[in-house]
């Protein structure tokens, strides 16, 4: 491949565990993963190498962590296995500007390979060439701030709590007492769809309801958004029903549904697109196999997510800080024009983690997304909601949260339960 043509290449990063020599191992996935392997036959297979065949940049040997290999067909010495950072060019021209295609060409085979005992897709960087058929975000960080008329804090949300079994009535009477506590956005959970016993649009009435009667007592503006997932020919008709009924924010499990879908989705979309990476997971969560949540939140964003969850700060899933952080870098890292997507900080937050989001995000450009934390609060949602409104007030004003909460009950109480 000429030294020229690497601008039209999207470079991806792997980490590979084999117990064949890694620079032979880097060499194989590039020819698996572009032209296939062996030789060929055909007069210009010269032409082909040059134009569709992959590239490796870099092989740097790492000490492997070796203790979750993939099954092999053949008996491995674990002592002969070595593990290295891979970084691969794959020509553009080998697949269009879709997730399926792209998908294909880097990783496709590469999870099957017999000679690879593990395997992750750590980076991918995209080419101005490959992201200018994406659209990314249409509303991002700017525009839900522009809806929501919030500037200068982090935007402070809820999610309904039970998960499932309550009426379309119960949903919106509990937001309504979420958003009359001070909380500028609610969402659905994302077990709650379009269900049988509390459908899209018995909810957007119920919902949209309250939020008319806390925009008009409060003067401020209020975003819920309603989990629309459901089979690909219904998502516009759902999406309409929040539009028609005045909502301001639909909701999307990506990994379910699938990215390109939700792609497509959002070229027809007309308000904010949260996702909801429920599932991803199954791709993520192992060292040693799959994609990186960095490397997805990078898809969801250049498909159209608005919003999208990146894990929580101090919070109760699987994922440190720091890579709760680097999540939320790939929401907002230079891709081409590409707007950015509005990081969300959510999973067992409460109270009590804003210093540590406060302090290790390092701005305010995210949602704060509290659901027990909010709907489990002792004295109710809207103590909950209260008590997070407090929390911010303290820290933004660099008073510590137990100072603070010497004069406001609902940060006091929260701190007194949450933490037990």
């Amino acid at each position: 491949m000429p030294i020229g043509e690497i601008d039209e290449c999207v470079t991806v990063k792997y980490y590979v565990e084999s117990p064949l020599d890694v620079s032979k191992v880097a060499k194989a996935i590039a020819e698996v993963q572009s032209i296939g392997m062996g030789g060929m036959h055909e007069p210009d297979s010269e032409r082909i190498v040059a134009r569709h065949g992959a590239r490796v940049l870099d092989v740097t040997p790492l000490r492997g962590r070796l203790e979750c290999q993939l099954p092999v067909r053949t008996v491995i010495d674990r002592d002969s296995i070595e593990a290295a950072e891979i970084t691969i060019a794959y020509p553009s021209v080998n697949f269009k500007s879709t997730i399926p295609n792209l998908l294909t060409a880097v990783a496709g085979e590469l999870f099957e390979m017999n000679m690879i005992t593990a395997a992750k897709v750590t980076d991918i960087v995209f080419p101005e060439s490959f992201l200018r058929d994406f659209s990314g975000p249409r509303f991002g960080i700017g525009g839900c701030r522009e809806l929501l008329g919030i500037f200068g804090r982090p935007i402070i949300g809820g999610i309904v709590k039970p998960c499932v079994g309550l009426t379309a009535e119960r949903v919106a009477a509990l937001a309504e007492e979420g958003f009359n506590g001070g909380l500028d956005f609610i969402k659905d959970d994302e077990l709650l769809a379009d269900a049988p016993y509390n459908s899209v649009r018995d909810r957007v009435a119920a919902v949209m309801a309250s939020i008319r009667r806390v925009e008009e007592r409060t003067g401020e503006k209020k975003m819920y958004a309603f989990n629309i997932t459901d089979r690909l020919d219904r998502l516009r008709e759902l999406h309409d029903i929040v539009v028609d009924g005045g909502g301001r924010c639909v909701m999307l499990n990506a990994a379910t549904i699938g990215i390109e879908a939700m792609r497509e989705f959002a070229e027809y979309c007309k308000v904010p697109i949260h996702c909801h990476r429920t599932f991803a997971a199954v791709w993520a969560r192992s060292p040693l196999l799959g994609l990186s949540f960095p490397v997805l939140t990078k898809l969801f964003r250049i498909c159209g997510a608005d919003q999208i969850h990146c894990g929580a700060v101090q919070g109760k899933l699987y994922e440190t800080d720091d890579e709760v952080l680097s999540n939320m870098r790939a929401c907002t890292s230079s891709l081409a024009s590409m707007r950015s997507s509005l990081p969300v900080s959510s999973g067992g937050q409460w109270a009590g983690t804003v210093p540590a989001n406060a302090e290790k995000i390092g701005h305010n450009d995210f949602i704060h997304l509290a659901g027990a934390g909010t709907f489990l609060h002792p004295d109710g949602p809207a103590a909950g909601a209260r008590s997070l409104r407090q929390a911010w007030d303290a820290v933004l004003q660099c008073i510590p949260l137990h100072e603070y909460a010497k004069d406001h009950r609902e940060l006091s109480r929260a701190l007194d339960f949450f933490a037990r």
